[in-house]
This record gives C-alpha cells, sequence and structure tokens, in this order.
C-alpha cells in the first residue's frame, strides 16, 4: 500500500455503499488506488481455521468466505466500474481497530455513516466514531444516500434562492 491509497470499508449497509461510490469518485478524481475492505465475522468463513483475538486481524482468502457474502460484496464493487489498481479483500477481526490499521500509510480512509442512535449505538458502538478519533489519517464518513439526497436537495434550494 502507498500513501495515496485510499481505504473504504464495505459490507451490505446502504451507508456502506454510499461511502464506497464516493471514495471510488474520488480515487478517479486524485489518481490513487482503492481499497476496499469488507470485514467478516468467523461464522461467514466456510472454513473456520484460525480466529483471531478482539485484537487482532487476519486477511482472509476469499475463497473461504461464504459465496453468500463473497459474491454480494463482489457485485457492489463491480458496480463501482472499478480500476485495474483498485483491489476488494476480505478479512477478520474487529471493524474499526481493522479499518485503523490498514488505512495507517493511506492517504485517506472512507466509511459509511451509521444511523446507530442512542441505545443502539451504546449496545452496537460506533464504527465510525471508532476511526474518527483513532485514524491517524483523514478520514470521511459518508452518511447513507437517502440521507446524501436530503442534504443535496438542500444545498440545490438553498443555491435556487440566493440573489
Amino acid at each position: 500500500m502507498t500513501s495515496s491509497d485510499i481505504v473504504v470499508g464495505l459490507d451490505d449497509s446502504q451507508a456502506a455503499r454510499a461511502a464506497l461510490e464516493w471514495a471510488a469518485e474520488q480515487a478517479r478524481t486524485t489518481g490513487g488506488p482503492l481499497r476496499v475492505v469488507h470485514v467478516i465475522d468467523p461464522p461467514l468463513l466456510t472454513d473456520s481455521g484460525a480466529t483471531p483475538g478482539l485484537d487482532s486481524s487476519l486477511s482472509v482468502d476469499p475463497g473461504k468466505v461464504t459465496p453468500a457474502v463473497r459474491n454480494t460484496m463482489a457485485r457492489l464493487f463491480d458496480k463501482v466500474s472499478p480500476e485495474a489498481s483498485w483491489q476488494l479483500e476480505f478479512s477478520q477481526g474487529q471493524v474499526g481497530r481493522l479499518l485503523v490499521e490498514l488505512a495507517q500509510p493511506a492517504a485517506l480512509l472512507v466509511l459509511g455513516r451509521g444511523e446507530h442512535v442512542g441505545l443502539g449505538r451504546l449496545l452496537i458502538g460506533s464504527t465510525s466514531h471508532y476511526c474518527l478519533s483513532h485514524a491517524e489519517c483523514p478520514v470521511v464518513a459518508v452518511p447513507a444516500q437517502s440521507t446524501l439526497h436530503r442534504l443535496q436537495q438542500a444545498e440545490e434550494s438553498v443555491e435556487a434562492r440566493a440573489p
């Protein structure tokens, strides 16, 4: 990985999809490589193999990821028409820590901003909050497309009213 890489976390959420789209556009604009990372839990592996502890991470051979998960992530990756230098990879570990570790030498870490609030955030935690608090590179937290769309509509409305 080089210091011009953009790392983006990907899962099947609407916010992560929006983050991937934003990161792909940014990578095209800057000409930097894009590293798309899907972090999996041990039950989603077809071969249990070694399971890391909470503080460790493990790169996972895509062949050991269940076909449904592998195909879903590949389909999402393909939707952004990836450049030859872009990578889709699977890792296992604690999501926030893993993304921060992988992005350490990167130019940028991009993630979807979840909608966890109140008790949900307390129980589940916030990957974006963890990454914003611990990453050494700049972090962009992209809201879900519906939220992003509402923000764009509001901006357009303000611009339309401006003299």
